[in-house]
């Protein structure tokens, strides 16, 4: 019999009786009962440690994504500083006449009948930009045509930086702005434009644009029509000066160019961040409800 206490080897004789260890006096059942619950303290108190740990690491990740994502939400529509403005974007949209002849060209379930107008280039900053695949537009689906609307400021808007004072926002078919007192902002020089192309390139370019993006476009002041519903007539602007409904240009592009990008970083650092939210939320939900596992003797 070895002591559980002092790990004192019995002898064959001893004077102290069996119960008892005969070097440290200890009561073997006890000394063995205090072991185990000693032993089980310091596993319980170690798992609970380990856990611990574990769930502060998690929870702190889980914050560190939830206030990187809203960071990034902040940021993502910001304007540029009045440094990072291109030439280009000074200068007035280009209209000229066209001899183009009406045409018609197929989009997703619908045949469009286009009639040109003129011919028009566009150069400035983005400032606002319609989402047709937004709950809250009601007004377009994923099949519409015109596939997102750019509200765009150039010339004297941003000669200096009194455009970061406007607040710019979109309608489903609309731009809006608002200005404090003072601000330096002449309203005919911005316009907010209907895209539509039957090129997938141009489209797919069209998609990538952000707000604070400075772009090129060119192509075509257009009307247009669906065929199933001739009497609906889509009918664009031909001058900067008007206001109100009909004051849209309606632009056939031909071409897109993003000459300038400055958020692309932050709607990355957005969708990152959302996505490892997510999946730490989903972690921690999944250790709080999973049963614990016994450990292996």
């Amino acid at each position: 019999m070895i002591c559980p206490k002092c790990r004192y080897k019995r002898k064959p004789i001893e004077a102290a009786p069996d119960w008892q260890c005969p070097s440290c006096g200890v009561a073997y059942s006890k000394a063995t009962s205090s072991t185990v619950n000693k032993q089980a303290k310091i596993t319980v108190t170690n798992q609970y440690g380990k856990t611990s740990l574990t769930q502060r690491l998690l929870n702190i990740s889980i914050l560190l994504s939830l206030l990187l994502y809203f960071l990034a939400i902040w940021q993502k529509d910001s304007l540029p500083q009045h440094s990072d403005i291109l030439k280009s974007s000074y200068q007035d949209p280009l209209q000229s006449k066209t001899r183009k002849r009406p045409f018609s060209f197929f989009y997703r379930g619908e045949t469009y009948d286009i009639q040109p107008v003129a011919k028009y280039e566009l150069w400035g900053l983005v400032v606002t930009k319609n989402n047709i695949n937004s709950w809250a537009d009601i007004m377009h689906t994923d099949a519409s045509v015109d596939i997102k609307d750019i509200c765009v400021i150039w010339g004297e808007n941003v000669a200096n930086s009194d455009y970061k004072k406007v607040k710019f926002s979109s309608g489903d078919f609309t731009c809006y702005f608002q200005y404090p007192h003072m601000t330096v902002f002449n309203h005919n020089k911005i316009s907010n434009n209907h895209l539509l192309s039957d090129d997938a390139v141009v489209r797919h370019a069209i998609r990538q644009v952000k707000i604070g993006d400075q772009v090129h476009v060119k192509g075509m002041l257009v009307n247009y029509s669906p065929r199933s519903n001739p009497e609906w007539r889509r009918v664009s602007s031909t001058v900067r000066t008007d206001t109100g409904n009909g004051a849209c240009e309606v632009l056939f592009v031909n071409q897109f160019d993003i000459l300038r990008s400055k958020n692309g970083g932050w709607y990355t650092l957005a969708s990152i961040s959302k996505w490892l939210f997510l999946i730490l939320l989903v972690v921690k939900i999944t250790l709080i409800i999973m049963p614990n596992k016994p450990a292996a003797k």
